[in-house]
């Protein structure tokens, strides 16, 4: 009788090991060396070029040059890109004109892995001038800032036991006990699931498994669960600092948090989430013995990292200085030898080569309307769409429109469009032209709102985006319908 305990006991010690190294075989096919990666606690990082100019004198070029390395798991895909943005005081610098010069770069790189054992990276440079300093300076610091957003994924996934016997006393009876898993070292993110600690709930004849996933924000950045980059904003109280969680037992979806909200809101950077078997499942069954089975848990967010690089402007007295006769530099000499903002200079002579400068985009084109009328934060909203530019007023006004357009309008380069008229053109705006449709061909028409509320169902028409003095005119592609 002792010959056959002792052979069944040796015999679960070798099936719980065989399950063991099957289940690791069998993720090691699934994900190559994939696995391996999957360690360290930083996602996307930002190095400066030692090269960077630490000061600079007044009136010069100058070139700055960064690295974004993705040394993480996860990788920043071509469908769901990461931005880097840059800002600065442009009293005290400017771009230099490059056809490749703007303030937004499509960050897109490829986590650690077999192809990049050391991550995949990208080189961004951007160029600049120092504008001159008030003669009161003799020199000034100034900022440029990065702003560095990017999808992101943590996930690991671990053998856990499914305890049949919690409440058996003899522990000869069971294959395996529930164990917590530490993940304090990280996933190869800056997201980190710290820790997971396995809870077997009795209900009569049944055990119910749930499990409390601790989170912790380990990077240097702030986190929020919006789904891109277009739409992430690290001050919306209603995202910031938050993530989504997924988990998955033997496969199968888990419930994770209260009503299943699948959303969890770090404070102070860490909290913990309850993901559990769903209740319109009876759960699994005491007469069964213990056995190992896989469980995965995922997060999803967007991580935004925001650094700085300070530049000294320094005063060049080999310069000639300006006499206090001659314009300032947001001024120009007209044929009457009078220094007149280059806004209202513009206005009426946009052709002049003087009138180049800063332009936003190439088509720039200066409305009737502009004046020097919007603060810093106004421009930098009009901006992008041509409704505002930079260095043309004094002081901290900027030449911009004025219009006031009507909800199914957008203001576009001076003036108001239909929403329907600018979307043709401008689809990739996430923002004002749904993904959903593709607006190509469509027009404003003149037809009935249930004729519009039929047609939307095809994706032909939608409402909200024309207007005027006909109500009933809807943008519509009737070459579909």
């Amino acid at each position: 009788m002792q010959n056959i305990k002792h052979n069944k006991k040796e015999y679960q010690k070798i099936t719980l090991v065989l399950v063991i190294f099957l289940f690791i075989f069998l993720v090691g096919c699934q994900s190559g060396s994939v696995q391996t990666y999957k360690v360290g606690t930083d996602g996307l990082t930002i190095e400066f070029a030692s090269s960077n100019p630490k000061s600079i004198y007044e009136g010069e070029n100058f070139g700055t040059a960064l690295f974004v390395n993705n040394v993480g798991s996860a990788n920043v895909s071509k469908e769901n890109p990461g931005l880097l943005k840059i800002s600065f005081d442009d009293y005290r610098l400017k771009f230099v004109n490059s056809k490749n010069n703007y303030n937004e770069t499509t960050v897109i790189l490829s986590g650690k892995g077999k192809n990049f054992p050391k991550g995949d990276e990208l080189t961004a440079e951007f160029y600049f001038e120092s504008l001159r300093l008030t003669h009161l300076r003799e020199s000034s610091k100034t900022n440029i800032n990065y702003n560095l957003c990017y999808p992101y994924n943590t996930e690991v996934t671990i053998v856990t036991c499914i305890d049949t016997k919690i409440a058996n006393r003899d522990e000869t009876a069971a294959a395996c006990a529930s164990e917590t898993y530490n993940g304090a070292a990280g996933q190869g993110a800056p997201i980190v699931i710290t820790k997971i600690v396995p809870e077997i709930m009795l209900q009569t004849e049944y055990v119910r498994p749930q499990f409390k996933i601790y989170i912790e924000n380990k990077g240097n950045g702030y986190v929020t669960n919006q789904a891109n980059c277009y739409d992430t904003n690290i001050n919306d109280r209603n995202s910031s600092g938050r993530v989504n969680v997924y988990a998955y037992l033997s496969g199968k979806p888990l419930e994770c948090g209260p009503d299943n909200s699948t959303t969890l809101r770090l404070v102070d950077g860490e909290s913990f989430i309850r993901c559990y078997l769903p209740n319109n499942e009876q759960g699994y069954s005491r007469k069964n013995k213990n056995y190992l089975t896989p469980l995965t848990v995922s997060i999803d967010y967007t991580y935004t990292l925001i650094t700085n690089q300070e530049i000294e402007i320094k005063r060049d007295d080999t310069l000639e200085q300006t006499a206090s006769q001659n314009c300032n530099s947001y001024q120009i000499l007209d044929n009457d030898n009078n220094c007149i903002d280059k806004c209202q200079f513009c206005i009426n002579n946009s052709g002049d080569e003087r009138c180049q400068e800063n332009k936003p985009f190439e088509t720039f084109i200066f409305g009737e309307n502009f004046s020097c009328a919007c603060t810093l934060q106004q421009c930098n909203t009009k901006e992008p769409n041509g409704n505002c530019i930079k260095g043309y007023c004094p002081g901290n006004l900027y030449c911009c429109s004025t219009n006031q357009c009507d909800k199914y309008q957008v203001e576009y380069n001076g003036k108001c469009l239909d929403k329907c008229t600018y979307c043709s053109t401008h689809s990739e705006n996430k923002i004002l032209c749904p993904i959903s449709f593709n607006f190509t061909g469509f027009t404003c028409e003149e037809v009935t709102k249930l004729e519009c509320d039929t047609y939307a169902k095809n994706k032909t028409c939608i409402s909200g985006y024309c207007g005027g003095a006909n109500i009933n005119k809807y943008c519509i592609n009737l070459n579909k319908i």
